[in-house]
């Protein structure tokens, strides 16, 4: 079908074009007369397996079919047809309007006309097919589209070592895979066929090395629960997956199976490993506490497991839940008078002592600052009389400040003083000539 394109007019050009979508249209009818005849007789009249032959035999007219449009999409190619109109910025372009198909899949389909059909070279020479054993199965219907396009990403991304005889062989073992594979398949064994050919790998850039990938983006849900995407550099995420293997085997459960996901079960695994981390001796402290989770709850809703609470002094639970997070180590209880006075916080002795800091967090749940919205996990607890000048380290002397409200406070005018047990600021006469005193509402509000 290949022909040299040379120089041709307009008019030559729009008649090639009108009879090349008419191929493509003569067979997209011939593909829906043969649908048809499929379904004039009705299915319900066949027997199993009639009906089990009639999706073997439509799933190879289909992948024949595709055969012939890449056949026919090849020959626009070496045409240059779009080129000629210059209305169309390639092959791609016009399959996508002629079939109304999204942009990736008509790229797709051209690049699997030029790897399974003759090209012709500038020079008007022709060149072999890439992949002829693989256009030979596609045409006799023993592979699918997604089979093609699995084994020409494996077979165009082998390493530059590898030789025409190599290249040779990974297609016609790819191929006999196909015919009776899965496409997920035939790619870990293109996969395969990489990692022998390559067994060292590509070298590491030294950006690579220095700094290697490694993100992790997170958002809250209202709800309180968190959703996001991470990378990690190859070995970070080999370390990752050797923590879940052991934790994400099936178990089972009431009626004899697991009814979780794989998806989540890998959750279940990784919450089991925060935990673990988070008991760890050596974990990371964060303003000098180490990573605990604290929760409030009324002592009456403690006791009835009913109502709500809240979670690191934001989120809302339920009291039930509350209940059965106070069994582990790391989650403290808060729990609350009739007057959300606290009566019961864990102890433990550090400097400022966890049970005066868990005290703070109660009381301030963030930045004290008039309107700052920093969560108390990112805060210090600041001496409201300095310790240097004779400042007691207790509640009654302490307010939790952010990193900037907390260099603010030491380098500025603002003043703190403790009213009815609470910080409120003083601002400077520049701000506010009556100096009013000013307090943070917002986290108050967040009061259970």
């Amino acid at each position: 079908m290949l022909k040299d394109a040379g120089s041709r007019s307009p008019a030559a050009s729009s008649l090639i074009i009108t009879r090349l979508c008419s191929f493509m249209y003569s067979i997209q009818q011939y593909d829906e007369s043969m649908a048809a005849d499929s379904t004039s007789d009705s299915m319900s009249s066949l027997g199993d397996a009639e009906l089990l032959d009639v999706v073997c035999d439509e799933a190879v007219r289909h992948r024949r079919s595709y055969s012939r449009q890449l056949q026919a999409i090849a020959e626009i190619d070496a045409r240059g047809i779009c080129n000629e109109h210059g209305h169309y910025v390639g092959t791609a372009a016009l399959i996508r309007e002629m079939l109304n198909l999204d942009p990736h899949e008509a790229r797709r389909m051209v690049a699997h006309a030029e790897v399974l059909n003759e090209t012709v070279s500038p020079s008007g020479a022709r060149i072999e097919a890439k992949l002829p054993v693989v256009a030979e199965a596609l045409a006799e219907g023993a592979i699918s589209p997604e089979h093609v396009e699995v084994i020409r990403k494996a077979i165009t991304t082998l390493p530059d070592t590898a030789s025409l005889e190599d290249r040779a062989v990974a297609e016609k073992i790819l191929c006999e895979a196909a015919v009776s594979c899965e496409p997920r398949i035939v790619r870990r064994l293109g996969q395969e066929i990489h990692h022998r050919l390559n067994p060292d790998g590509d070298k590491p850039k030294d950006t690579t090395l220095r700094d290697p990938l490694r993100r992790l983006n997170i958002r809250e849900r209202k709800d309180g629960g968190v959703s996001g995407t991470f990378d990690l550099d190859a070995e970070s995420g080999a370390l990752l997956t050797n923590l879940l293997s052991p934790l994400t085997a099936p178990t089972p459960g009431p009626n004899g199976w697991d009814e979780r996901s794989p998806s989540e079960r890998r959750g279940d695994a990784f919450a089991h490993i925060l935990k673990a981390a988070a008991n760890c001796p050596d974990a990371s402290t964060e303003a000098g506490e180490p990573v605990t989770v604290m929760v409030n709850v009324s002592l009456e809703d403690l006791k009835t497991g009913v109502g709500r609470g809240l979670i690191d002094g934001h989120t809302n639970i339920s009291a039930a839940q509350i209940r059965r997070m106070a069994c582990d180590a790391k989650i403290l209880p808060v729990v609350l008078g009739s007057k959300s006075e606290p009566l019961d916080i864990g102890r433990a002795t550090r400097v400022v002592p966890r049970s005066i800091r868990r005290a703070l967090i109660q009381r301030d749940r963030g930045c004290t600052f008039p309107s700052c919205t920093k969560r108390a996990k990112w805060t210090h607890a600041h001496h409201v009389r300095h310790w240097a000048s004779g400042g007691p380290t207790s509640l009654q002397n302490l307010a939790l400040l952010c990193h900037h409200h907390h260099r603010l406070i030491h380098h500025s005018d603002w003043e703190i003083r403790m009213i009815q047990g609470h910080p409120w600021f003083i601002p400077p006469s520049h701000v506010d000539h009556q100096r009013t005193p000013r307090r943070n509402v917002l986290h108050s509000t967040r009061a259970p």
